[in-house]
């Protein structure tokens, strides 16, 4: 990756791993209409790829991402939901079947800290920040920060988040479970492709429908949740059968090998 590169979205791949580097430094990684633009066909394009596995965000400079660029795309706010919606997506708006994570480097504001919650797991630098200050400026937030947030921490303490407009650090965020994990900055993008070359090891219909078993089960009631985990559990017997029947051999061979 060159850090000097003024596309607006650095797109590289390392085996089963696409990396997503937000590279806007000048404007904080803030979203212009040719950033959204850029991220939605990636997104598109990694759902379609079936030799990607696992998808990794971060941002050049110091910051993640601030959100939408007013100055640049100060038209996109007076857009009706169904036209915001076309151009402001993250990965779970948009429905991706393939695990994300989001290494969040220095400030996630706004869109930006909505974008690392439409991701499936968070990683943060230590110097990392996070928040919802929309209110600050008489919004609110309107990328998803009002919707995942609760589910992720709870009512009031998303509340409190989005209330005050204030933002907390990396070790609240961890003391918060807004992320899973805090690292040193400099360890950031290897901490979080480690997580991602974790899943790649792992079955890849399995990670897929467990995935998609735990966003759909999420808002049922516990028989039906239970219930849904049954019949992805037999779909993935049917679908993955050659697949687990070779990692079932090879882990056998490697126990008599141990023993």
């Amino acid at each position: 990756m060159n850090a000097t590169d003024h596309t607006p979205l650095i797109w590289e791949t390392r085996g089963a791993v696409a990396i997503a580097t937000l590279n806007r430094p000048q404007a904080m990684n803030s979203f212009d209409m040719e950033l959204m633009e850029a991220h939605r066909a990636r997104l598109r394009e990694f759902e379609a790829d079936d030799d990607l596995r696992v998808l990794v965000y971060t941002g050049t400079g110091r910051a993640f991402s601030c959100g939408i660029d007013i100055k640049k795309a100060p038209d996109f706010l007076n857009l009706p939901p169904e036209e915001r919606t076309r151009y402001w997506v993250t990965p779970n708006s948009l429905g991706i079947s393939k695990p994300t994570i989001a290494a969040i480097n220095g400030y996630a504001l706004g869109g930006g800290f909505e974008l690392a919650l439409g991701c499936d797991i968070r990683i943060a630098g230590e110097s990392a920040k996070m928040g919802l200050p929309e209110v600050k400026l008489g919004a609110l937030p309107g990328g998803g920060g009002t919707q995942w947030l609760p589910r992720l921490i709870g009512m009031g303490d998303a509340l409190l988040m989005m209330l005050t407009g204030e933002p907390v650090t990396a070790a609240e965020a961890l003391r918060l479970r807004i992320v899973q994990q805090v690292v040193p900055d400099a360890d950031l993008l290897t901490a979080a492709l480690g997580v991602a070359e974790a899943i790649c090891a792992n079955g890849k219909t399995a990670v897929r429908l467990t995935k998609e078993a735990a966003m759909k089960g999420i808002d049922l009631d516990a028989p039906e949740a239970l219930w849904l985990e049954e019949t992805y559990f037999a779909r993935n017997r049917d679908e993955a059968a050659d697949e687990i029947a070779e990692r079932v051999r090879a882990f056998a061979e490697a126990s008599k090998k141990r023993n």
